[in-house]
C-alpha cells in the first residue's frame, strides 16, 4: 500500500479507550488515533513496532493515525478506512 506521506515509526506503549494509542517517537511519547475500535487481541503487546502517518489538518484534534503494527514477522493494516483501497490497489498489481 502507498501512503500519500511517509510512515513514522515508533514502539506501542498502550492502547487505551479504543481510539488511543500512546506510541514512543524519538523519545517521546505521542498519542495517536486508533481506527481499529476490535480488540485486536494479540497485537497490542508493548513494545511492538508500529507504523503511523501524520496529518497537517488544523481541524484535527489528534494529528497522529496509527496504521500498521508489527507482530513477530508480520505487518498487520490496522486501519480499516484503507481496506478498500488495499484490494484495489493489490488487484490493479496482480
Amino acid at each position: 500500500m502507498k501512503f500519500k506521506e511517509q510512515l513514522l515509526q515508533g514502539t506501542l506503549i498502550k492502547r487505551y479507550k479504543r481510539f488511543f494509542a500512546d506510541i514512543k517517537y524519538k523519545n517521546n511519547t505521542i498519542t495517536a488515533h486508533c481506527p481499529n475500535t476490535g480488540s485486536m487481541h494479540g497485537l497490542l503487546t508493548e513494545g511492538n513496532k508500529v507504523f503511523f502517518s501524520r496529518s497537517d489538518n488544523p481541524k484535527r484534534k489528534i494529528k497522529y493515525t496509527l496504521e500498521i503494527i508489527k507482530e513477530v514477522n508480520r505487518h498487520k493494516g490496522i486501519n480499516k478506512l484503507i481496506s478498500n483501497k488495499i484490494v484495489v490497489e493489490a488487484l490493479e498489481k496482480k
